[in-house]
């Protein structure tokens, strides 16, 4: 009989840095890991289940995207294990299905089939062991006989830009962990597009390297892309960041889910956590309606109830972030728009029609966006969300000032006016029309201008006893006239200045402060306490008022050619996301 592999069994690991939670819940004390060999060692009555974010199988994503006639759960180890599966679903209570006595003996595996696999269309399926006696658990893995439905040739692209420490030992661990595993031999390859030039041919481990200008992940990803289509043998494309670190098991379960996949424009998108919490879900998948809404944010995958809602699909997300997106070549009609970076995933993902699976057990970890929150990023950020009111969703003249308004105010409220005058430089670039992309594809001139005038908000060590900080409480603004007065003073600006409280008010660093919080105080701490860093931005009354002036002025412009711009922006974009525009870009760049 022959098994084809749908998900393994991914063993406790400290590179990461995740909880034993999310690999496997330990239920008593008789059970240990051992990571160098990467098992679990039981004494006799040692119990462990593996209903967690690694380890369990959705029911309903294999169901609803592929078209598998059985399921087996394939063990390794030594020693005697009462087997038995169980199904955690939403609204349900728990459930055994299968329990069985088995022995494993070292260098053999085990196969368990499950007989309710024709029955069962949703929920988590799991498995839980007990040994009989001492043994030891080696892993194994989900399968299936069905044949795979597609023959796969998976290019995994990254994207790097002078981040060297972390894509060189993804590199390693790509390379090692699957691309010299036999199983993948010639059917996963790595291509490293490398924006800064500085990768070395010893250092890219013979994985393929592609020297590039800087033209952001725009152009990095849609060099590797073209790289994949012009090789003539590739099928499918994975998208990862460079500062994006995940589990190898994730790349295999998509390859398993690309092979099997039976939907129509089918696309992978991985889930992000935060590299500070490994546990904690950024991202599983998003909407953009006008703004970037991640769904399933802020559960936590320790826990069973959370993993159960974040695969229950209550809102259906049109579009994956880059820093783990897989996709059929076939299926791109439409290349990246010349963002830079920021807001071109969203496009890419919307204008190609796909139909996004996530699923528990594929993503990644990453930084904070609240961590990356800075001018440079605001800018790039007002600039995808116009474009796309403008062109993609067809919004009205006051929708697309209103993303200008609230991105700028919330910044001047906040007293980060180097991050306000940022987004209305942005707001200004848009209105130039999309010429002025064309004109500006690595941003060189925009990043050194943004750079000169946004050194005090730059993240520095953070020492809070020099600030005499004091800490947000219950008070005036709170209340119904507190509100009333907050927002008619313009959150303080309009107030007298002995009303303005000469101390330091403390914020998490974010991508903006607490309005009620920081209202009528002089100055702000925005500290990012995982790193301890931070910066203090000051009251500035005469600042504020300037860049409101500036701001207005540009509005009224905005809405007075509107049309025009709206205009510009449908006719060119189409010419300026095909495939002939990028090869174009690079065949007229004597850099790369």
């Amino acid at each position: 009989m022959t098994f084809n592999i749908l998900q393994n069994i991914v063993m406790p690991n400290l590179e990461f840095g995740a909880p034993d939670e999310m690999y496997a819940r330990f239920e008593n004390d008789k059970v240990r890991t051992s990571f160098e060999e990467k098992k679990l060692i039981f004494k006799d009555g040692g119990r462990v289940s593996f209903d967690t974010f690694f380890n369990s199988l959705t029911i309903g994503t294999w169901k609803k995207h592929t078209k598998l006639n059985d399921l087996y759960l394939i063990l390794k180890g030594n020693g005697k294990f009462a087997i038995r599966l169980g199904l955690h679903r939403i609204g349900h209570a728990h459930k055994w299905l299968q329990t069985q006595t088995i022995e494993l003996k070292e260098g053999e595996q085990f196969a368990i089939q499950f007989q309710n696999w024709p029955k069962i269309e949703s929920g988590m399926l799991y498995f839980s062991i007990e040994a009989i006696g001492s043994a030891d658990f080696n892993g194994g893995y989900f399968a299936t006989t069905t044949k795979p439905k597609h023959v796969v040739k998976l290019g995994v692209v990254i994207t790097h830009f002078n981040r060297k420490s972390y894509v060189l030992p993804a590199i390693e661990r790509i390379k090692t962990e699957l691309l010299d595993d036999p199983k993948y031999k010639e059917k996963i390859e790595l291509v490293v597009v490398d924006n800064s030039q500085n990768i070395t041919s010893e250092e890219s481990k013979g994985i393929t390297l592609i020297p590039n200008k800087n033209l952001g992940g725009s152009g990095g990803f849609t060099r590797g892309l073209l790289h994949l289509k012009d090789c003539g043998d590739f099928t499918h494309c994975l998208f990862m960041d460079d500062d994006a670190s995940c589990e190898i098991e994730s790349i295999r379960r998509t390859y398993a889910l690309l092979s099997y996949g039976e939907t129509d424009r089918f696309a992978v998108a991985g889930s992000l956590l935060r590299e500070v919490e490994p546990y904690l879900l950024f991202e599983k998948g998003a909407c953009f309606d006008g703004l970037c809404r991640p769904l399933k944010s802020g559960l936590d995958m320790r826990h069973i109830s959370d993993l159960l809602f974040a695969e229950l699909t209550d809102k259906k997300p049109n579009y994956g972030g880059w820093w783990f997106f897989s996709f059929a070549l076939v299926d791109v009609e439409e290349y990246a728009f010349p963002f830079f970076v920021r807001g071109d995933d969203i496009r890419f993902s919307i204008a190609n029609k796909f139909e996004l699976c996530t699923m528990n057990g594929i993503g990644c970890w990453g930084d904070d966006f609240a961590l990356k929150a800075g001018p440079l990023t605001l800018y790039l950020d007002v600039r995808n969300h116009m474009v796309h009111a403008i062109a993609m969703l067809d919004k009205s003249r006051l929708f697309t000032l209103k993303i200008a308004l609230k991105f700028v105010f919330m910044q001047l409220f906040s007293y980060n006016y180097s991050s306000a005058k940022a987004c209305r430089l942005a707001m200004q670039h848009v209105m130039m029309g999309p010429e002025f992309f064309k004109n500006n594809l690595d941003t060189k001139v925009i990043r050194e201008e943004i750079a000169a005038f946004s050194a005090d908000e730059k993240l520095q060590p953070i020492d809070r006893e020099n600030y005499n900080v004091v800490y947000a409480s219950f008070d005036r603004s709170r209340s119904r006239i507190g509100f009333f007065i907050r927002w008619v003073s313009l959150n303080g600006f309009l107030l007298p200045n002995f009303m303005i409280r000469d101390d330091t008010i403390f914020q998490h660093k974010g991508f903006r402060g607490i309005l009620r919080e920081i209202y009528g105080y002089r100055r702000v701490l925005y500290e990012y306490e995982p790193f301890g860093i931070g910066y203090v931005a000051e009251y500035d009354r005469k600042e504020f008022f300037r860049e409101v002036l500036v701001f207005s002025v540009s509005a009224i412009k905005l809405l007075s050619n509107f049309n025009k711009l709206k205009k510009d922006y449908k006719n060119e974009i189409p010419k300026m996301t095909n495939e002939q525009f990028w090869r174009d870009v690079y065949s007229n760049n004597s850099e790369v």
